[in-house]
């Protein structure tokens, strides 16, 4: 009898132990992933003349940040396309920052098209003020909703939810991000 309890104390023990390693080295993500994605390895975008020009580096920087993550995706720039940044009145008495809205082709679960709009009754800045809001960042972040990330519980990710005033850490992604969207699209 000693034996037996001796015995499942000791299997007990061992499955313990393998569980605390299993989860040691498993990966820990908050990313979460929309079940749409682009049915190619890239998107082209284009800037509508509504946004204001001197917005153009830090929406190139945004779009390049993505490009950095070690993914098998890349966006680029080109004129006349379907997937754009905005800028127009999402109205003064929300909350929303930007907003994107995705459309996907009939029957699949392939994206067609992304609009990115900026919201033009908030303020923005491409300096980092402390009294706007971050343009960079927040187009950071919308190309995220674009590659069809949902939004992070990690609060240093440029997929977490809100946004401050003069924050620009998610200019720069996370790792959080980055596994997001190898998650989606592969390592490149």
């Amino acid at each position: 009898m000693k034996n037996k309890t001796k015995a499942k104390k000791l299997i007990f023990g061992s499955i313990f132990i393998c569980l605390v390693v299993l989860i040691s080295i498993s990966p820990v993500s908050a990313y979460t992933l929309n079940n749409l994605w682009w049915q190619y390895e890239n998107a082209a975008f284009t800037t509508d003349s509504s946004v204001p020009s001197s917005w153009s580096y830090s929406i190139t920087q945004s779009l390049s940040e993505w490009n950095d993550a070690d993914s098998d995706f890349y966006f680029y720039q080109l004129g006349g396309q379907n997937n754009k940044f905005l800028y127009d009145s999402l109205g003064s008495t929300t909350t929303t920052l930007a907003t994107t809205k995705k459309w996907k082709y009939t029957d699949t679960s392939y994206l067609s098209r992304c609009e990115i709009t900026f919201n033009s009754d908030k303020s923005w800045s491409t300096t980092g003020e402390s009294t706007k809001f971050d343009v960079q960042s927040a187009a950071t972040h919308e190309l995220g909703h674009c590659l069809s990330l949902g939004h992070s519980g990690v609060t240093d990710a440029t997929m977490y939810d809100t946004m401050a005033k003069g924050e620009t850490k998610k200019r720069t992604l996370h790792a959080d991000d980055e596994c997001g969207i190898i998650a989606i699209y592969g390592n490149a």
